[in-house]
């Protein structure tokens, strides 16, 4: 690689000589006109058309106003569609984690299959562990690639939609027992599943975010290791 490069750089050294003897040399003149003294034609030679212009929001010497105009806002709105992608993922991954996190907490106390107990416990450690991340979004020293949205996203508190506050309250009054596991990895396997694809769509979405894409990368792979072992438990339990 470093051989081609080397070789690569020795022709463009060589050639631009050729280049430029090819090329015509313009004379400068004695004394240079400023830009903004020098006609230009669609612009119109007299003081007021060219103040017109200029207040439109372009230079006296852009005969293409409107097109510059749009080009300079395409990173602001591609900006704008990443902050609000990154808002979303952060507000989403933190609403369904909140819930897999406090059922788990019920399970750790209300649990009677070992497995099941023993998961609980690695949920509470994943979901706190991802929620301080996500969190930590909102805070100054945060770096530049990290969006607005991200970061208001992780600044407040998910809203649950309203069946997973049902899901909480029946979790907390409910005994324990084999009713209560099964109900425990059925919802997990629920929720595993709706956190597996916010970090798929997210990824998807091509984000620019390089510090929330690469903590859906890693939550992604963790998801998929808690889907199996969720599944193979449910299959456990149904016996």
């Amino acid at each position: 690689m470093s051989r081609r490069l080397a070789i690569a750089g020795l022709a463009l050294a060589f050639g631009l000589p050729a280049l430029a003897q090819q090329a015509p040399v313009s004379p400068i003149p004695a004394a240079p006109q400023p830009a903004e003294t020098q006609t230009n034609q669609g612009l119109g030679s007299n003081q007021q058309q060219r103040q017109q212009r200029t207040q439109q929001g372009g230079a006296p010497q852009d005969t293409q106003t409107p097109a510059r105009q749009a080009q300079a806002s395409a990173p602001a709105a591609m900006g704008q569609q990443q902050s609000e992608a990154d808002r979303r993922y952060v507000q989403q991954t933190l609403a369904v984690g909140t819930v897999a996190l406090q059922a788990s907490n019920f399970a750790l106390t209300k649990a009677q299959n070992p497995r099941v107990k023993m998961f609980a416990g690695f949920e509470v450690a994943e979901q706190n562990t991802l929620s301080d991340v996500l969190h930590s979004f909102a805070e100054p020293a945060t770096t530049a690639s990290t969006t607005q949205g991200a970061k208001q996203a992780a600044a407040t508190a998910p809203e649950l939609p309203q069946k997973d506050a049902a899901a909480m309250e029946r979790m907390s009054r409910a005994q324990p027992g084999a009713a209560f596991d099964k109900d425990y990895v059925a919802m997990q396997l629920e929720g595993h599943r709706e956190l597996l694809g916010i970090q798929e769509r997210y990824l998807q979405s091509n984000p620019g975010n390089r510090e929330a894409m690469n903590v859906a990368k890693l939550a992604r792979g963790q998801i998929k290791e808690h889907l199996a072992l969720l599944e193979d438990m449910q299959k456990e339990l149904a016996r």
